[in-house]
């Protein structure tokens, strides 16, 4: 069974930003980075994610001209609408930066009280990452208002318990909450090395996921860990 982002928020999780004030200083992106690095983690991708409002339109003649300028604004990526149906329309742009990262923009578009609410999602994904990558990163996106992740593998013969342990501990982490199976281990931790952070419905803060899953067949171990949350598949 894979976790997903509706698994999670099923859990009681509120969709909210917060800063930690206490937090470290750097990005967050490089914090994970390095938390992998310590712990023997190989990485194979990453992923930087950002939601905010582009604004409000009267009506759907408004709405597109909106959409239009902005894609004009942004004609370095290759657009193409994704949906558009029920007064809810999606467009997409995507592009590959001089630092081999692939960004992507998806425009939504949603009749809400009379009037066209439009949102705005950043992306960028990559597979290998550099010190050149989380400069870009620090320069494109704010930690406070981003989702980052990364996926690897860590080889080795050890308990999942015993490797989330330590991947909690060197993030000087609280744990939260915890799902375990028999090949698997998800748990939502607080942490004052990253700057964002969600409320749950009990009122706990978390700003760390880290999820493993057992490779028996090649004694390896896929890892996942994401800030505030994971919002992928793991």
């Amino acid at each position: 069974m894979k976790m997903t982002i509706a698994l999670i928020l099923s859990f009681g999780m509120l969709a909210g930003f917060f800063s930690n004030n206490e937090a470290t200083q750097g990005n967050d992106l490089g914090d994970i980075k390095e938390l992998a690095d310590k712990n023997s983690v190989e990485i194979s991708s990453w992923m930087a994610l950002s939601r905010s409002k582009v604004g409000q339109a009267n009506d759907l003649k408004d709405m597109k001209h909106q959409i239009e300028q902005f894609m004009s604004n942004h004609n370095s990526y290759s657009w193409k609408s994704i949906l558009e149906e029920d007064s809810h329309y999606v467009w997409q742009g995507k592009k590959v930066n001089q630092h081999g990262i692939t960004e992507s923009i998806k425009l939504k578009a949603y009749l809400s009280g009379g009037n066209y609410e439009i949102a705005v999602t950043n992306e960028a994904i990559g597979t290998k990452l550099t010190t050149e990558h989380i400069n870009w990163v620090s320069e494109t996106f704010e930690d406070s208002k981003t989702f980052y992740s990364i996926s690897g593998v860590q080889s080795s013969k050890n308990r999942l318990s015993q490797v989330m342990g330590e991947l909690i501990e060197d993030a000087q982490a609280k744990v939260v909450e915890q799902v375990q199976e028999d090949t698997f281990v998800s748990v939502s931790a607080y942490s004052k090395v990253f700057e964002s952070e969600l409320m749950t419905a009990e009122q706990e803060k978390i700003n760390l996921q880290v999820g493993l899953r057992a490779d028996l067949e090649n004694e390896e171990i896929d890892v996942t860990i994401g800030t505030p949350i994971i919002t992928t598949e793991y």
